[in-house]
């Protein structure tokens, strides 16, 4: 008798049995019952699609290479931050680029970072967007498996080693742009494409060899304590290295309701973990008493608030403050990079 009432305790429980197998609009309606911090939505696409985006669990741990660690001095930061404002001509921050169903998300974050950081160190001189399908494809098993996920310190570690050549989206610009268009009809997720060492056809601003950039580090934050605890000062070390040098990338755990965020401040609800995730965080704030991360993530523009979304902050909510990788350009991110930045500088005071 006991053990039949314990059931069915167990089954009306919100965070019980049964909420934990709930899907689609189950799931969404309960999620937006039971908290008020984000809402959900449900699309019917997502269930199918998203789970091709996601990468084996085993890609939001550390690399098992060896890697440099940074501590970050904190210095003041302010309450509210978005990189987005902080540097208004850097295009690339605003940018929502779409991994359709490949689980490339380490690379979108590492091209990303690095697309950000060349236009930042260069003071805005200089703006390329930086190729996710030549890390992609040439990284190789160093990275990790392709469309089934990597490590995104050694996307980094790549840039820094092998230099990346630009290139946007599907049929974008750039020596290098992405294989694969945004798809919501796929039924399959897709092979990771081979390392092509040349341009696209009509590309004739420079060669591959000669389109590289090249990164001067690359390095994780030092968030973990040696009993792979969060540190103390965790938080401080990832806002510090954002307000210095700009966007970081994260990796994370998802879980199902995770797919169906659509505003507010996110965190776990309910649903199954389903896989590890990438993206970039370029700020932080406060929304109804709830502190945040806020985060670009891959998945377009109709994901969340116009491609972007909130995480709650301090917490390490899914892992989020775990593993956290930076990096910074050599010359500016191109061979007269720091150059052009002087020049322009000293003709914008003249």
């Amino acid at each position: 008798m006991k053990l039949v009432l314990k059931l069915i305790l167990l089954l009306l429980s919100p965070n019980g049995f049964s909420s934990q197998n709930l899907t689609g609009p189950d799931l969404v309606d309960h999620i937006n019952k039971i908290q008020n911090s984000w809402r959900a939505e449900y699309s019917p696409i997502s269930e199918l699609e998203m789970k091709f985006k996601v990468m084996d669990l085993k890609f939001s741990e550390i690399s098992p290479k060896d890697e440099p660690l940074v501590t970050v001095q904190g210095v003041y930061v302010p309450i509210s931050f978005d990189a987005r404002d902080h540097w208004p001509n850097c295009k690339s921050i605003k940018l929502i680029r779409n991994q359709a169903y490949c689980g490339a998300c380490w690379a979108f974050g590492a091209a990303e970072i690095i697309s950000d950081g060349i236009c930042i160190q260069s003071g805005g001189a200089h703006q390329p967007i930086i190729s996710v399908e030549d890390i992609l494809s040439c990284c190789g098993s160093s990275c990790g498996e392709g469309c089934k996920g990597g490590y995104p310190l050694e996307g980094l570690k790549f840039w820094m080693n092998s230099g990346v050549v630009t290139g946007g989206d599907y049929n974008g610009t750039g020596c290098q742009p992405y294989t694969f268009p945004p798809c919501s009809s796929c039924e399959a997720s897709k092979s990771t494409p081979s390392c092509q060492k040349k341009c696209q056809t009509g590309y004739l601003e420079a060669t591959y060899k000669n389109d590289k950039r090249f990164g001067k580090s690359a390095y994780r934050l030092s968030t973990t304590t040696s009993s792979n605890k969060i540190s103390t000062d965790a938080i401080i070390t990832i806002q510090t290295e954002i307000y210095n040098n700009g966007p970081v990338e994260v990796s994370y755990r998802v879980f199902e309701d995770f797919y169906q965020y659509k505003s507010g401040v996110y965190h776990y609800v309910s649903g199954k973990l389903t896989g590890a995730h990438a993206v970039k965080i370029i700020g932080w704030g406060t929304e109804n008493k709830v502190d945040y991360w806020l985060v670009a993530n891959s998945w377009g523009t109709d994901f969340g608030e116009k491609g972007f979304f909130k995480i709650r902050r301090g917490t390490n909510e899914c892992g989020i403050e775990e593993n956290v990788v930076a990096g910074l350009a050599k010359n500016g991110g191109t061979k007269f990079g720091f150059f052009i930045a002087f020049v322009v500088l000293f003709f914008s005071y003249i």
